[in-house]
């Protein structure tokens, strides 16, 4: 019975890692990164943002309530690129 009992939670602790670094894929390769969005409504930045995250290409994704918003995100270099290369209204300050 305590061979059974052991046996469970070996098994139990290799499923565990297993499932992180699964779920991790290329963490090694995530970069902590704070993108602003644009003045635009519904944000377009903001929108992307969301459907990577939805995909699991982004992760950790925080959004502040400013204006235009601040997404603060983990991702690839390509991401980060892709985010910040996106055209932007700009705000005009009078």
């Amino acid at each position: 019975m305590r061979i059974l009992v052991v046996f469970a939670v070996y098994i139990s602790l290799i499923g565990c890692v297993i499932a992180e670094k699964s779920m991790n894929g290329n963490g090694d390769n995530l970069i902590d990164v704070l993108i602003i969005g644009s003045y635009e409504s519904p944000d377009p930045v903001l929108e992307r943002v969301r459907k990577l995250e939805k995909n699991g290409v982004v992760k950790s994704v925080v959004v502040l309530e400013s204006f235009p918003v601040q997404i603060h995100l983990k991702a690839t270099k390509e991401v980060i690129e892709e985010l910040n290369n996106m055209s932007r209204v700009e705000g005009k300050l009078h």
